[in-house]
């Protein structure tokens, strides 16, 4: 498998394969997050991502969940993530879902005709839901606002 950089698995995610789609993260400037700092955003190779599928296969050929690592894998292109979704079903034909962290910066670049492919493709996406506090968007360094966060994620 190949992991570079941090690799952080959220809790509820424990019974879930895990395989890298991105390492550190595309922002980097929360005030509130220091996992990815001083660590430059990069996107896996198709070629890497291949051969980790390949190997999950091998030892879990029936695994139902799949969890993408990386801040914001999101931030790919559509064209990038929907090769990506694909190729996961051609590994694993029982995979039910595909979770990853989102940026609200990379949900609101997505255009309203893509998600309903994303959505089928990618049945789980969290992003981190600071969004939802208001006090927290007042925060000093905050770049979005609670407004585009509720638009670009009614689109999903």
């Amino acid at each position: 498998m190949h992991f570079a950089g941090r690799t952080w698995r959220p809790p509820y995610e424990a019974h879930s394969v895990i395989i890298q789609a991105t390492s550190g993260c595309t922002y980097n400037q929360c005030t509130f997050c220091s996992l990815y700092q001083n660590e430059c955003f990069r996107m896996s190779p198709l070629s890497e991502f291949e051969e980790d599928l390949a190997e999950i296969k091998r030892y879990q050929p029936n695994a139902r969940r799949i969890f993408w690592t990386g801040a914001n894998p999101f931030a790919m292109s559509y064209e990038n993530l929907r090769l990506r979704a694909l190729t996961v079903r051609d590994y694993l034909i029982k995979c039910q879902t595909m979770a990853m962290f989102a940026s609200i910066r990379d949900i609101k670049d997505k255009e309203v005709w893509q998600s309903p492919l994303t959505r089928s493709h990618c049945s789980l996406t969290r992003g981190f839901m600071k969004w939802q506090d208001r006090d927290c968007l007042s925060l000093p360094e905050k770049k979005s606002v609670f407004v585009n966060c509720r638009l670009s994620l009614t689109t999903l």
